[in-house]
């Protein structure tokens, strides 16, 4: 018995440690109770696994917090079910009932301007928001003073668009999810139009999905000519069976081209291998963070821990994701902020004061704001997934691009390594085939550019010359396919440049 005590003792220490340690390695010599200062409201959608994720992860910031300080911090946290009405219930039942200095949760901009309009009373409190959000919202005394901890839309519009623009596609096709849940579906299309203009680009179509209607939208897709699709906002469960659906139908073959967002690409570490068997090809764009700091190995020991406790159905992906990060980073800055607060006279504008000149360093990288949004701005992996997982092929960023001059190499949907050229000629569906008419002078004045000859044997016409030549050869190298036919014009070259106006 004597020799399995030091053994015992070897496996525990390192769980006392966990126990015991805060989040900047200090141990906790609270020997005594402390009062209650404060309560940070979190509203999250626990329905889905980012909300799971958001809950667990402020959990252990404020038992961090707590521990580092010899504080007390409560958390009381409201399921907002991922809609908006619920979401705004939940605050205004949080603020009521639990007296919260500051509330952190997936909020929009919008929905904060509502909820105020309902009861002027949260104008005092701050809210850090962890949803996307797209632009600056200048502040009025009217509402409450709101920090934006979440993606920035914009940022992640452009990269796609980047990667796009990359292997000149023309045309693509945008998905998202169809729900009732709290969705910035229409900004992101917007703002990914715009970011694709830019690398002349456009959406072609945008389409919204339901869980039970995904074989017959694709069906749709399918057979139009694009081949370009674009995954823009949707929960990683509906993103595991749109692509299984997809598998099914073929449209995970050669020729195909499927890009998902930072909304969806975020979440790959928590998918299993299975999942992934459907995806191979996939293209993502992905927040990057540091994941060798000995701080995120703590924490990730920690998110685990509590995770698969809550959690045991889903005790083999409970590795924390970037979502995760910002709702652990969020909830620490508060708590701290409310720590310096304690005291002042006029407590709530100095604990938004606080929040507002935090320079820190937290999980996702460092944390210093400016007119309310974080001055440092992300940088995403380009991921392709392969086998069991992905690989990450380049990185991106606003100001410096792609860290390499080519992206790659990346296995694409059916395993070849050519870029698709995202179009299928053979595509047809309504004016999906439509030809472009182009008009050349049946008798011009010089052959040798342009020649219109009849073949009577074949029966057909034959349009020759230098200039037919280079014009072939032009859309022979374009990225997409582009139907188009000769037609000879019999008059003058005043009358058929009529007819090219008059879109004959």
């Amino acid at each position: 018995m004597a020799r399995v005590l030091p053994f015992l003792v070897a496996i525990l220490l390192p769980y006392m440690g966990l126990s015991k340690a805060g989040a900047n390695g200090r141990d906790d010599n609270c020997t005594k109770s402390h009062p209650l200062i404060g309560s940070i409201g979190a509203i999250v959608d626990l329905g889905s696994r980012v909300g799971k994720e958001q809950k667990i992860a402020m959990e252990v910031a404020i038992t961090d917090s707590n521990k580092s300080s010899c504080s007390n911090l409560a958390l009381p946290v409201r399921d907002s079910s991922g809609s908006s009405a619920r979401a705004a219930s939940a605050v205004l039942n949080i603020i009521k009932n639990e007296q919260v200095q500051a509330i952190v949760g997936t909020l929009t901009s919008s929905l904060v301007e509502q909820i105020s309009e309902i009861d002027n009373s949260i104008k005092d409190i701050p809210i850090i928001s962890l949803a996307p959000f797209a632009m600056y919202t200048p502040w009025s005394p009217q509402l409450p003073p709101l920090i934006h901890m979440g993606s920035n839309i914009s940022l992640a519009t452009r990269c796609i668009a980047a990667v796009v623009g990359h292997f000149r596609w023309r045309k693509v096709t945008a998905i998202y999810e169809q729900n009732n849940r709290l969705s910035t579906e229409c900004c992101f299309l917007t703002h990914l139009s715009d970011s694709l203009q830019v690398v002349d680009s456009m959406i072609d179509h945008h389409s919204s999905f339901s869980r039970t209607a995904i074989e017959e939208e694709l069906k749709k897709l399918k057979g139009k000519s694009n081949r370009v699709f674009i995954l823009t906002q949707s929960s990683i469960e509906f993103a595991v069976l749109l692509f299984d659906k997809a598998k099914q139908m073929g449209m995970m073959r050669k020729g195909y081209v499927w890009i998902v967002s930072n909304d969806i690409a975020n979440l790959f570490d928590s998918v299993d291998s299975q999942s992934f068997s459907t995806m191979q090809g996939v293209i993502g764009i992905k927040t990057d963070y540091i994941d060798s700091s000995k701080s995120f190995r703590e924490f990730k020991l920690k998110f685990r821990h509590k995770y698969r406790i809550a959690y045991p159905e889903e005790e083999e992906f409970s590795n924390p994701s970037f979502f995760a990060l910002q709702a652990y980073d969020a909830t620490w800055v508060v708590a701290k902020a409310i720590e310096k607060s304690q005291g002042s006279t006029n407590n709530e504008k100095f604990l938004t004061t606080n929040i507002h000149s935090t320079n820190s360093k937290g999980l996702t990288g460092e944390i210093t704001f400016k007119r309310g949004i974080l001055l440092k701005e992300e940088t995403f992996q380009i991921i392709n997934v392969v086998g069991k997982s992905y690989n990450a092929i380049a990185l991106w960023s606003l100001n410096s691009g792609f860290s390499v001059g080519e992206i790659g190499p990346i296995y694409w949907p059916g395993g070849i390594q050519k870029a698709p050229k995202g179009w299928n000629s053979t595509a047809s569906l309504g004016n999906e085939r439509k030809e472009m008419r182009i008009g050349v002078p049946a008798k011009g004045a010089f052959e040798q550019f342009v020649r219109v000859d009849y073949d009577h044997n074949l029966n057909r016409t034959n349009v020759t010359g230098f200039s037919v030549y280079v014009f072939e050869e032009v859309v022979r190298r374009l990225p997409y396919h582009l139907p188009y036919i000769f037609v000879p014009f019999n008059g003058s070259y005043d009358e058929l440049v009529e007819q090219v106006y008059n879109k004959v």
